[in-house]
């Protein structure tokens, strides 16, 4: 009797000691393809990071840059999926083979810059765009959109009719589609090959991101420049995560991603509209002309990309073509929504980055 009541007691004294202990902190990786520490979106993710730890210490975030954990970069969203992954940067139109309305995330035109880009946050198309991406097992977090602009060798590049007859690298099926239907030829290559083919007389211009203008040192071989303003490259490429990751928080522990997701958001935007700064002034230092769109040269390529990219985008299915539509709707809204987040009281910013400034998405991107 005595030796049982002992063994009882060492097993409630094991269990209360084991209790006692802090569990051990939760790890979720963070993978993605680019440079540490120097890449917009490798630094807004150590925001992300450093966000959660603040309002939850015990779950561990750690960022695994140039696809050191061996997943390719297109092959990050069966990861999340299968549960190999937590949580990736990840560009949304690679998702296309998988999920062919995710190409909605770099569609020519739309949004015009990354400044309007941020009307769509909150917006009913980000909601069916997240309802979309929850069930194909994954969940976007952040609202990182990505500006660019066209860059050429011998030529200004301005409204559809200077493409005509001239090869352009777009890196995408949309942007082929409406240079083509401009009459402009889209050889396929990676983007590392930009600067060569430029350099080698094979290639005339390119679209691309701020960034890999002066990361590719495209600049080098470009005597023209068209940035700023409004323009028809702007890429969606947010921080997603594995549903079941997110399913497996807590429902205060969403509300910390979710925090910290907004603050790496308005982050973000500074970062975009320093990337635009450097390519402007890194260009013209290397002696190319740098300009924006006329609202004219923008426009006419919005009737282009409505006859092209963006008819092919709606035909991919009911499911796009809505999700198109709510896009558009959601432009017209965002005045309704700002106005209504300004009648209510203004929460402190936990950070001191300023919001995107409002702005109002052309009338041209909602015609019909």
């Amino acid at each position: 009797m005595l030796r049982s009541g002992c063994m009882l007691m060492s097993v409630v004294l094991l269990g209360a000691a084991w209790l006692s202990q802090p569990l051990a902190a939760r790890e979720f990786r963070i993978s993605h393809q680019w440079s540490a520490d120097v890449d917009a979106r490798d630094r807004a993710a150590r925001v992300f990071m450093a966000e959660v730890h603040k309002r939850v210490p015990d779950i561990k975030l750690t960022i695994h840059p140039k696809s050191s954990l061996g997943f390719k970069p297109a092959e990050q969203f069966d990861a999340l999926v299968d549960g190999r992954l937590e949580l990736a940067i990840y560009p949304l139109f690679y998702g296309t083979k998988k999920v062919p309305e995710f190409s909605i995330g770099l569609l020519p035109g739309v949004p015009a810059n990354t400044e309007l880009a941020g009307l769509l946050k909150g917006s009913e198309f980000e909601e069916k765009l997240q309802a979309l991406a929850m069930k194909n097992g994954i969940r976007i977090l952040t609202w990182w959109w990505l500006g660019g602009g066209i860059a050429s060798r011998s030529q200004e590049i301005a409204g559809p009719d200077t493409v005509k007859d001239i090869s352009l690298r777009t890196g995408d099926k949309a942007f082929d589609l409406m240079v083509q239907a401009a009459g402009g030829d889209t050889p396929s290559m990676p983007s590392t090959e930009i600067a060569s083919r430029m350099a080698a007389g094979e290639l005339e211009g390119a679209l691309t991101s701020y960034e890999s203008f002066v990361s590719f040192r495209i600049y080098e071989h470009a005597k023209f420049a068209t940035f700023g303003g409004y323009g028809i490259w702007t890429s969606f490429q947010p921080l997603i995560m594995s549903r079941t990751a997110w399913e497996s928080l807590t429902p205060e522990e969403q509300r910390a991603f979710e925090e910290a997701a907004d603050i790496s958001d308005m982050y973000f935007v500074e970062t975009q509209r320093d990337a635009l700064k450097t390519a402007v002034d890194t260009f013209r230092k290397a002696g190319a002309q740098v300009r924006e769109l006329s609202y004219d040269e923008y426009e006419a390529w919005l009737k282009v990309a409505k006859i092209s990219s963006w008819e092919s985008y709606q035909n991919i299915s009911p499911v796009a073509a809505d999700l198109f539509s709510s896009m558009l709707r959601s432009f017209i809204d965002s005045d309704k929504r700002l106005s209504a987040q300004s009648s209510g009281s203004e929460a402190a910013q936990p950070v001191s980055v300023p919001q995107p400034q409002r702005a109002v998405q052309p009338k041209a991107t909602i015609k019909q």
